[in-house]
């Protein structure tokens, strides 16, 4: 078989039938015979990319994937030839280097591949001889299948197994499956009931087959057949040992092989996550194919003039040697000859695309993502141990413009710790209490909360219990006016699960493991209610009831285990008890449990209670599941089960023939009630929500619970507010369940989407209507979903709820979350799709960008996910931080580099238009080649990874600022050629200067020499040089030590290389040699344009952009100003001695460490929080006085007696004018007037110049006495009750009669404002 076709077949999802080329449907594995199908795979695995000899051609392929890396080869390539005005090694040079980085860390990264996958292979494992009849240790590569292996405790399954015994009498193992899904709880494992008594020496003898489908990726399904002589088992998932699970709390377990190596359903899982890229990347594809353009048009400009010159013009110059033609000059051949210079052209204009900028960015996105999303402790989760996790460093700036945020329900916004907290049993509700969502909406709308909890719970109260009601504690339900229902109830939780016991059989000590935290509170509710679930065999457990007659042992037999999924929304077990009844237990959803009641007079009696009971948890926020029961017929069971072996043994479309037959024995039930479980939820949801909306990113919330508990709980996380009109649709409606129970299913379903249409179209009516004066929430359930996604709707769907500033879609399957992401994702915008279980997978992928949840779930979500976080609070710093840091930083690095090379490809693009376009150029081709991978090299790198214009602090302040980045304001089309055109203007001033100030008739010096070509280069490089980093510092708002390492270091590194090749033996320097120190330097022509030159280049941009600041300031730019404010306060605190400041109430500052470049910017940070927390003396901070009452008040906290400890009063909340004026600016809505903001800011600008502010000449006279320039705060001087200068000045002798009298007038217009 080729490679090609075992390729194209593993791409499909099948393999080939062994020995035919037909699909592979059925595989049979002989059992310990020694005969392996040498077309099966062996066990030995590989994750690595590469081998010593695919490494070259494969490495060089995923190079040469990049458009730019082939142009440069192809450059490279030609300067090979003849016509290339520079040296090869010039362009081959930067493109190995280039391409060699890259390499190297491919190479480096598969390496440490290749270690891992031979620790693995060599790991050892007991294998069974057939022939000695002995286990001999072989290591895990060479395990075939069909082979008998042996696993211990605490080791891991090298294979996928069929599980055949164990040491225990049961037949049974726990195994851990963290390596394969990322959960911890244990599950339980069974063996076939013909093969669990097998011992270790009655293997040796064992023959049989197995029969089953060919490898898959369905973790947890299997479909197959044990033949053991005449005698043919079924074999279903729970018998099945999959690699990289590990066996626990069990000695050891004996198996067969069923699947090796990569056929193994760990491997058949590792596909490639799709592959995702940027929105910024696209935009850099197309600036790069702008570039080209550009290139190619100086190409073919340049060689047209030049054919036609040659044809022309070149025979009339002697001097360049017209008796010796070739083909570059051959005026007979010239298109030819322009043919050649177009070759020429294309090598020297190809500085035009930056050859570093793809690995630079590799860089900057790698620091981005593991240096600082990876490592920031704000998004460090304590209680878990779970820091964030960037699993791609691809998304870093998209997430900067996310529009829309898809998140799930429960254990992304909940904690997915569930509580057993009310039921409903015959019609009664019990439980007492009010749940932290019912808290939180009293508190939104101002009623009382009751405070604590009932007494009386505290001594029932454990993890997963939150339930107290003395009518069923401690045996009381016995007097109920139902015992019998209330005890099946309580029975049926805890006999209809699949939870696993662990630990002595005591209700104190014992711990469960159970798949789901949901049937973990119902097992440990029954429990604490008197019926104790405390032991679990191969084929039953065991509950210690304690009823009316008494406690007693009660034994199960569990039959069959009828499980629960998304299609189902039921799980039930059948059981037979100590009596030899037969019961059948089911729990689910509602909708599904009433289908199936009978129709009695009892079930429609208790419908009406249940549902309003169900309907008053559900807007309660709690989590319900209806339970019902029914007594089997003995012999109508039997006949059941033959049609349930059947159709568990069948290998074709199994699961949907155990699904028809598990329809026909669930009927005819009888209602029970239902439970309520509380999921409380994360901390600081509605905070984040909040600041979310603010930040201007819609939020759709995608849930399977009900309507009623989904709406309660977007009020409870801010996600509705009382101001948002709601609208509601639904496709339930009575003539359509009329129709659909006399089973016109068609006509229905014409009916549901004729309604759910005309309900869109009229909240799209509405939305238009009410403008945008109003804020909107589209609620919509699954059945009506399903509609709205068709073809016709769909779009009215989505232009409808795109308007809202929340969409809640209820009763949805993981199918129906993947499809709305796929329709938000459609329109346009950047979507966040954020959860953390398998049924979130789906959308996680579909998503611009995927986020995992590190929860109770598993680890298949983050698995899936671009980035992992522990908390959904922590999205806040995710994307309002990192995410506005990482698009501005790639913005500016990318605008940067594309700046900085059109500028210099200008100047070889017009002086050779002065050569004829001969291909002439000023340069000396070596640095040249060094201008992107040396002399600018570093500056966009820094700026990339540290570039920042405000702190975190103000981020969460003023989420209003991520607006700037979500509509890509930095790399837009006018941002990138506003860039592009200074290029021009400063390239334009830089070669116009230079040519006309240093013609080749000019004497530069006292020596009488006149300017040389390569003098002029040399002149023209450095004040390029010097004017592309001068325009980046121009823009940088705040600076590090880095910054001026890369700004000033990367001009010193030209100029020490001057005076490195000068001092070089001609040989080696060439046209350099001597040039600087000989030549240049000594010109003061030179220095005069070292001055002049970037003077003119940079001004004009820098003027304009401090007039644009003035006169039309962008938000972050008036944040920026405050926080200079802030620093400056900040500075003159720790002058005073004044306490440091602490975090504000608003939660700016959350605490840990900081990330990344935040040290520099700390204390800003930190007085921001301090100002914003104090509600008083907010204003200038005053010198220190110890005679001041001020300091007074500070010290001893208005305690004491007294006039000289009296508190300032409320009114005096003096706020600096120019931060007051900030807080308003960046709330102002987007559609006010940028001339009313420069309005503004002129009156702030006359404020500034705060009287109270000291001349720096003055000297302070007395320690004690103000400092030069301190601002004095008029809320913290001694005003009291005096308002004229002189008994200012009489209880502040320190102060100047000038600040006296400004004071008293400042005081007076506190006081008429109060």
């Amino acid at each position: 078989m080729s490679w090609l076709q075992s390729f194209t077949e593993k791409a499909c999802g099948c393999l080939p039938c062994v020995g035919s080329g037909e699909v592979e449907t059925v595989r049979e594995i002989p059992i310990n015979t020694g005969e392996h199908n040498p077309d099966y795979e062996d066990n030995q695995t590989s994750t690595t990319k590469y081998n010593l000899l695919t490494f070259l051609p494969k490495a060089l392929f995923e190079q040469y994937r990049r458009v730019a890396n082939w142009y440069f080869t192809i450059v490279a390539a030609l300067s090979l030839t003849d016509y290339s005005p520079v040296r090869p090694w010039t362009t081959w040079l930067p493109l190995a280097i280039v391409i060699g980085v890259s390499m190297i860390k491919e190479a480096i990264e598969d390496y440490k591949r290749y270690k891992a996958d031979r620790e693995v292979n060599l790991r050892a494992v007991d294998v069974l001889n057939p022939e000695t009849k002995e286990f001999e240790t072989k290591r895990w590569m060479d395990v075939k299948p069909g082979e008998i292996i042996e696993v211990k405790r605490d080791e891991y399954f090298p294979a996928d197994i069929l599980f055949m015994t164990a040491e225990t009498p049961e037949g049974t193992c726990y195994i851990e499956t963290m390596n394969l899904d990322g959960e911890t709880n244990l599950k339980i494992k069974k063996a076939p009931d013909e093969s669990k008594e097998m011992t270790k020496d009655s293997l040796f003898g064992f023959k049989g087959k197995i029969v089953c489908e060919p490898p898959n990726s369905r973790l947890y399904q299997f479909t197959g057949n044990l033949v053991m002589g005449d005698h043919t088992l079924p074999l279903n998932p729970s018998c099945v040992l999959l690699r990289g699970c590990s066996l626990r709390n069990t000695t050891c377990v004996y198996g067969a092989v069923i699947y090796a190596g990569h056929d193994t359903k760990v491997f058949m899982n590792s596909t490639a996550a799709p592959s995702k890229r940027s929105q910024v990347e696209h935009t850099v594809d197309n600036i790069i194919f702008f570039m080209f353009f550009v290139l190619f048009s100086f190409c073919i400009v340049g060689s047209v003039y030049y054919s036609y010159w040659i044809k022309d013009e070149y025979s009339q110059h002697w001097y360049l040697g017209t008796q010796y033609p070739n083909v570059q000059y051959a005026p007979d051949n010239w298109r030819a000859s322009g043919g050649t210079n177009f070759i020429t052209c294309f090598v020297l204009y190809g500085y035009l695309i930056p050859i570093s900028l793809y690995v630079s960015m590799e860089m900057v996105k790698i620091a981005q993502s593991m240096g600082f999303i990876s490592r920031d402790l704000e998004m460090y989760h304590v209680e878990t141990d779970t820091p964030a996790l960037a699993r791609t460093s691809n998304l870093n700036e998209d997430l900067g413009m996310v529009n829309t945020v898809l998140s799930d329900k429960t254990g992304t916004l909940t904690r997915n710790v569930m509580e057993f907290f009310k039921v409903s049993i015959a019609g009664v509700t019990y439980g007492a209490g009010v749940t932290e969502i019912e808290r939180s909406n009293m508190e939104r709308r101002g009623q009382h909360v009751p405070s604590g909890e009932d007494p009386g719970l505290a001594q029932y109260r454990e993890r997963f219990f939150n339930f107290y009601d003395k009518r069923l504690m401690d045996g009381s339900w016995t007097k109920e006016a139902d015992p019998r229902a209330i005890e099946m109830f309580l029975r049926m939780l805890a006999v209809c699960h699949t939870v696993i016991p662990d630990g002595p059989e005591d209700p104190k000590e014992i711990k469960y493991e159970a798949e789901s935290p949901d049937e973990m509170a119902l097992v440990v509710g029954a429990k604490a209610l008197g019926f104790f679930f405390c032991r679990r065999t191969n084929t039953g457990i065991t509950v210690r009831e304690t009823t009316e007659r008494g406690t007693e042992m009660v034994d199960y037999e569990v039959l069959n285990i009828l499980e629960f999924n998304s299609t189902r929304k039921r799980m039930s077990v059948i059981v037979r008890d100590s009596r030899g009844k037969l019961y059948l237990f089911c729990k689910g959803a509602d909708t599904v449990i009433y289908e199936r009641l009978s129709r009695t007079p009892h079930n429609q009696a208790l419908k009406q209670p249940t549902t309003a009971h169900m309907e008053e948890y559900g807007s309660a926020g709690l989590r319900t599941l209806c339970l019902a029961y029914s007594e089997l017929d003995p012999k109508e069971y039997d006949e059941w089960q033959e049609k349930w072996t059947e159709a568990k043994m069948s290998l074709q479309d199994r699961d949907e023939k155990v699904a028809a037959v598990s329809e026909m024995v669930e009927r005819d039930l009888i209602l029970l009630g239902c439970t309520a479980i509380e999921d409380k939820l994360q901390e600081g949801v509605p905070q984040c929500i909040a600041m979310l909306a603010e930040a201007g990113i819609r939020l759709w919330v995608l849930t399977g619970d009900k309507m009623e508990t989904a709406i309660n709980i977007g009020f409870a996380c801010s996600l509705i507010t009382e101001e948002m009109q709601q609208f509601i649709v639904t496709a339930h409606f009575q003539e359509v369940e009329d129709l659909e129970n006399a089973g016109k299913d068609e006509e229905a379903a014409m009916l549901a989407n004729e309604r759910v249409e005309q309900q869109l179209r009229e909240v799209a009516a509405d939305i238009a209507a009410g403008g945008r004066s109003r804020e909107y929430a589209m609620v919509i359930d699954g059945k009506a979903l399903s509609y709205a996604l068709s073809e016709r709707i769909a779009p009215i769907f989505l232009e409808t709820a795109l308007k809202c500033q929340a969409c809640i879609c209820c009763r949805v399957s993981p199918l129906q979350k993947a499809q709305v992401t796929a329709l938000v994702k459609s329109y346009g915008d950047v979507t966040l799709a954020i959860g953390d279980g398998a049924n979130d997978v789906g959308m996680i992928q579909k998503a611009h960008i995927g986020v995992g949840i590190s929860g109770q779930e598993g680890m298949q979500a983050v698995m899936a996910a671009d980035f992992a976080i522990a908390q959904f609070r922590f999205l806040r710093t995710l994307l309002l931080v990192h995410g506005r840091w990482s698009y501005k930083r790639i913005s500016r690095m990318i605008c940067f580099f594309f700046f900085k090379n059109l500028c210099f490809g200008i100047t070889l693009f017009a002086y050779n238009g002065f050569t004829t376009f001969s291909g002439q150029y000023m340069y000396s081709d070596v640095y040249m080649t060094l201008f992107n991978v040396i002399f600018t090299a570093l500056t966009p790198i820094i700026i990339g990874i540290f570039d920042r214009d405000v702190d975190r602090a103000n981020c969460y302040k003023y989420p209003k600022m991520y607006r700037q980045s979500q509509k890509n304001t930095y790399f837009n089309f006018i941002a990138i050629f506003g860039w592009l055109v200074s290029s021009v203007y400063q390239c334009a001033v830089i070669f116009t200067i230079i040519m006309v100030g240093c013609p080749p008739t000019m004497i530069s010096r006292k020596e009488g020499d006149v300017f040389g070509t390569y003098e002029v280069g040399v002149l023209m490089y450095s004040c390029i040089i010097l004017v592309v980093h001068l325009e980046i510092s121009s823009v940088i708002e705040q600076w590090t030590w880095l910054h001026h390492l890369s700004i000033w270091g990367s001009q010193a590194v030209w100029w020490i290389f001057l005076l490195i090749f000068d001092a070089l033996p001609l040989v080696i320097s060439q046209d350099l040699y001597a040039l600087f120190i000989g030549v240049s330097a000594g010109s003061p022509q030179y220095w005069f344009y070292m001055i002049v030159i970037p003077i003119t280049c940079v001004m004009p941009d820098f003027f304009w952009r401090l007039c644009r600041r003035h006169l039309y300031p962008a938000d972050h730019e008036l944040i920026i100003e405050e926080q200079y404010l802030q620093a400056q306060e900040a500075k003159r605190a720790r002058r005073l001695g004044l306490p440091a400041p602490h975090a504000g109430a608003n939660g700016a500052i959350n605490g840990g460490g900081a990330s990344d470049a935040d040290a520099a910017a700390n204390t800003a940070a930190a007085v921001f929080a301090h100002f914003e927390g104090q509600k008083k003396n907010t204003g200038f901070v005053p010198p220190y006085d110890s005679k001041s009452q001020f300091y007074a008040l500070v010290n001893n906290d208005g305690k004491g007696g007294g006039d000289a400890h009296r508190r300032l009063p409320d009114s005096v909340t003096v706020r600096n004018p120019v931060l007051r004026h900030l807080d308003q600016s960046t709330q102002r809505p987007p559609s006010a007037p940028r001339q009313a903001l420069a309005t503004e800011m002129t009156t702030v600008h006359e404020h500034v110049e705060n009287p109270f502010r000291e001349g720096a000449a003055q000297a302070a006279s007395s320690s004690n006495g103000p400092l030069p320039g301190q601002l004095i705060s008029p809320g913290a001087a001694r005003v009291g009750s005096a308002t004229s200068a002189a008994d200012i000045r009489a209880a502040n002798p320190h102060m100047t009669p000038e600040e006296a009298e400004m004071l008293a007038t400042y005081s007076a217009a506190l006081e008429n404002r109060a």
